[in-house]
Formats: structure tokens, C-alpha cells, sequence
């Protein structure tokens, strides 16, 4: 953290050396987890007063009348660096306090210049009808939180239908997604025709792949498969995605689960298959 610190001091609010090796853990967390530079993340800190209780705030974009509201809240122990210490039961607590606050519009608060704007556009946006999915990520250099403080959790998540959910994200999950795994080869097997085109020195190959060769390609290689995509670690409460589930268990609207949804993207290294035969084809990536 010190060196973070003392390489960028103008990215850190003014204050003691813990304070700032807080505001360093969190932006570190932030990078990590939304996939952005140091940079980028440095304008997302609200550390300060009348800060909310939130350390830093992501707002995404704006698609199929909802948007997505990443708040960290960083707990870091400068005096502890042995990685066993919980994540406070009285910091759970308040992040679920400071949901309540800044995504009820009508509610007056006293913002510090640095987070006030995004409370604004969110407060806008809730307004003009959008739905906001909130993901709460408490970070700190050590363990989770006590299954005492997970009560606080459990309650929100009922109170507010999923809406919000709450992770946890520390200095292990850095270390794993700054340790790329080994490549992933596959073989997929696709459904019927493709089309492909080679664009500049590359080849886009689009054909239709089932919901069942998906679950087993994520059976054999599991998160591995996204490990470009750090987003990974912050994805589940998603009215589209529970929409997508729905649609799957219907036994009616299944038939049509293709005409319903954009499909996915890989990008790999390299693609073949056997180009002489007319359909279902098994790729190599």
C-alpha cells in the first residue's frame, strides 16, 4: 500500500498514513475486481467526509431499463496483517444502512463533492423509472464476515428481493486474479450451419451452441473460462440473468430461448474446425 501511496499521493485524501493505506487497498480492490486501471479507479475513491460510508462507486451503464451500482467499502488493518481478523459485524451493519440511504431519492443527505455527483445521476435515473442492481463489495486484508454479521445480509437480501447483493473481496482474491491460470483448449460442438469471415488478420466465426454444451464446458474448466472477465466476482443479482433462468425452466417459452437472447463471445488464440461438412461442427479453440 505504501508504495501505491507514495508514488501517487494526489490520488488519496489528506490525512494520516492509515487513512491513506486504506484509500490504496481500495483502490487496488477496485482495479482488481472491475478490471480498470489505477488510474481510472482513482477518480471513483469518495473516501472523505460525508462520504456515505462509501470508499468508492462505480456506476455502469444504463441497458434494458435497469443499470448496475458497484459501492466498495474497504476495512483495512494496518496493525494486523495476518489475514485472520473478520470483516467487521458494525461495518456490515452500516453497508447496509448506506444502501437504504442513497437509493431512496426522496431522502435528504449532505454529500462530500467527490460522490455527490453519481448520487445525483443514480437518484436521476431512479426517478426516470431505471432500476438500480446494487452490488455492495466489502474489502478488507482478511476474512469474511461472522456469521453473526451475515444476518444483516440475509435480511437486506430479503427485504429488497435480491436486489442487492453483498460480496466479499480481499487481498487472496487479488493474488488469484493477478495469478492467471494455465490457457484453457476446448472442443465445442455447435448446432447446425456457421458462418465465418476473416476480418483483418482474424476470423469471427458465429454459429448456435445449446445451453447443455455450455454447462459442460463450464463443468470441465469452470471460472477458468473467465478469466479475462474479472467481472466474474460480481455477477449474480441481475434481473436479466434471473430472466434468463426463467425463460430455461419454462417448458413453453424454451423453444424459443434462441430468439431471445444476443448469445455469448469467446475470443481465443485460435479456432479450427472441418470445413467440407455442411453442419454441426466440432470447433477446437
Amino acid at each position: 500500500m505504501a508504495g501505491v501511496v507514495e508514488t501517487h499521493p494526489e490520488w488519496f485524501p489528506v490525512g494520516d498514513e492509515h487513512m491513506r493505506k486504506s484509500a490504496a487497498f481500495v483502490l487496488l480492490c477496485m482495479s482488481t475486481a472491475l478490471d480498470l486501471s489505477r488510474e481510472e479507479c482513482a477518480e471513483l475513491l469518495t473516501d472523505g467526509g460525508n462520504d456515505a460510508g462509501v470508499d468508492g462507486l462505480y456506476l455502469g451503464d444504463v441497458e434494458e431499463g435497469g443499470f448496475v451500482v458497484t459501492i466498495f467499502q474497504g476495512k483495512y488493518r494496518v496493525s494486523d496483517l495476518e489475514g485472520a481478523a473478520n470483516f467487521p459485524e458494525n461495518g456490515v451493519q452500516k453497508a447496509v444502512q448506506t444502501v437504504e440511504a442513497l437509493f431512496d431519492p426522496n431522502r435528504a443527505m449532505t454529500l462530500n463533492p467527490r460522490i455527490k455527483p453519481p448520487i445525483e445521476e443514480i437518484r436521476s435515473l431512479i426517478r426516470d423509472g431505471y432500476i438500480p442492481t446494487v452490488r455492495v463489495v466489502l474489502c478488507n486484508n482478511g476474512a469474511k464476515w461472522t456469521v453473526e454479521a451475515n444476518r444483516w445480509v440475509d435480511q437486506a437480501s430479503r427485504d429488497w428481493s435480491d436486489q442487492v447483493e453483498f460480496l466479499h473481496f480481499n487481498h487472496d482474491a487479488i493474488v488469484r486474479s493477478l495469478q492467471r491460470g494455465p490457457r484453457v483448449d476446448a472442443v465445442v460442438t455447435l448446432t447446425g450451419g456457421i458462418v465465418v469471415e476473416d476480418l483483418n488478420y482474424k476470423r469471427v466465426l458465429v454459429g448456435r451452441i445449446t445451453v447443455h454444451e455450455l454447462h459442460r464446458l463450464f463443468d470441465e474448466h469452470g471460472d477458468q473460462l473467465l478469466e479475462r472477465n474479472i467481472r466474474r466476482y460480481l455477477g449474480r443479482a441481475n434481473r436479466v440473468n434471473a430472466d434468463i433462468r426463467a425463460t430455461l425452466l419454462d417448458a413453453d417459452a424454451s423453444a424459443d430461448f434462441y430468439f431471445y437472447n444476443n448469445g455469448i463471445t469467446a475470443v481465443c488464440d485460435r479456432l479450427d474446425y472441418n470445413a467440407p461438412q455442411k453442419s454441426d461442427y466440432r470447433v477446437q479453440l
